[in-house]
């Protein structure tokens, strides 16, 4: 949304809005925001989200300042967005990624750490053929030195240990 809002800086944290859209269009099997321009889509975030706050603007285009022309909406709970049967990790993750300010979403390794996707850590996950999932633990040393705290989490002991 801070795109929308004007913001010309272009973050990680606006790749993380755009995945978590994404993983909830798969969730929903249709979009979440649907609209057929900014201002279209502004209104669909709000009616999930709700109204932004001050701060929130803020948070994503310091410059903004028409702050003034927005109906106050309240949000619409998550659990409710998505049919009964959604995992509630999945719906975690997305409320976790899916927020009006940058710095309060997931950072990109921290989402990776979410129990939504602790199943692929696991060394028996499979591809519904029965394949092997692809090699998802070969970070670069670059990707890992961003958080090295989060290194040990991030690649399973099985993984580590068999290469």
């Amino acid at each position: 949304p801070e795109l929308i809002f004007g913001a010309t800086d272009y973050t990680t944290s606006i790749d993380i809005w755009s995945m978590g859209c994404v993983v909830a269009e798969l969730l929903l099997g249709t979009p979440l925001y649907p609209g057929e321009s900014g201002v279209d889509q502004l209104v669909e975030i709000i009616k999930v989200l709700g109204t932004p706050s001050k701060e929130q603007i803020h948070d994503m285009n310091p410059s903004y300042t028409e702050y003034k022309r927005f109906p106050q909406i309240r949000p619409h709970p998550w659990n409710k967005v998505f049919r009964s049967r959604t995992p509630a990790d999945a719906i975690d993750f997305v409320a976790k990624v899916l927020v009006y300010s940058p710095q309060q979403r997931l950072k990109p390794l921290e989402a990776l750490l979410h129990p939504f996707f602790d199943e692929l850590r696991d060394p028996n996950c499979r591809l519904p053929n029965g394949n092997p999932l692809p090699d998802l633990f070969n970070f670069t040393q670059e990707e890992l030195s961003l958080q090295p705290e989060l290194v040990e989490q991030l690649i399973p002991d099985w993984y580590r240990g068999g290469r």
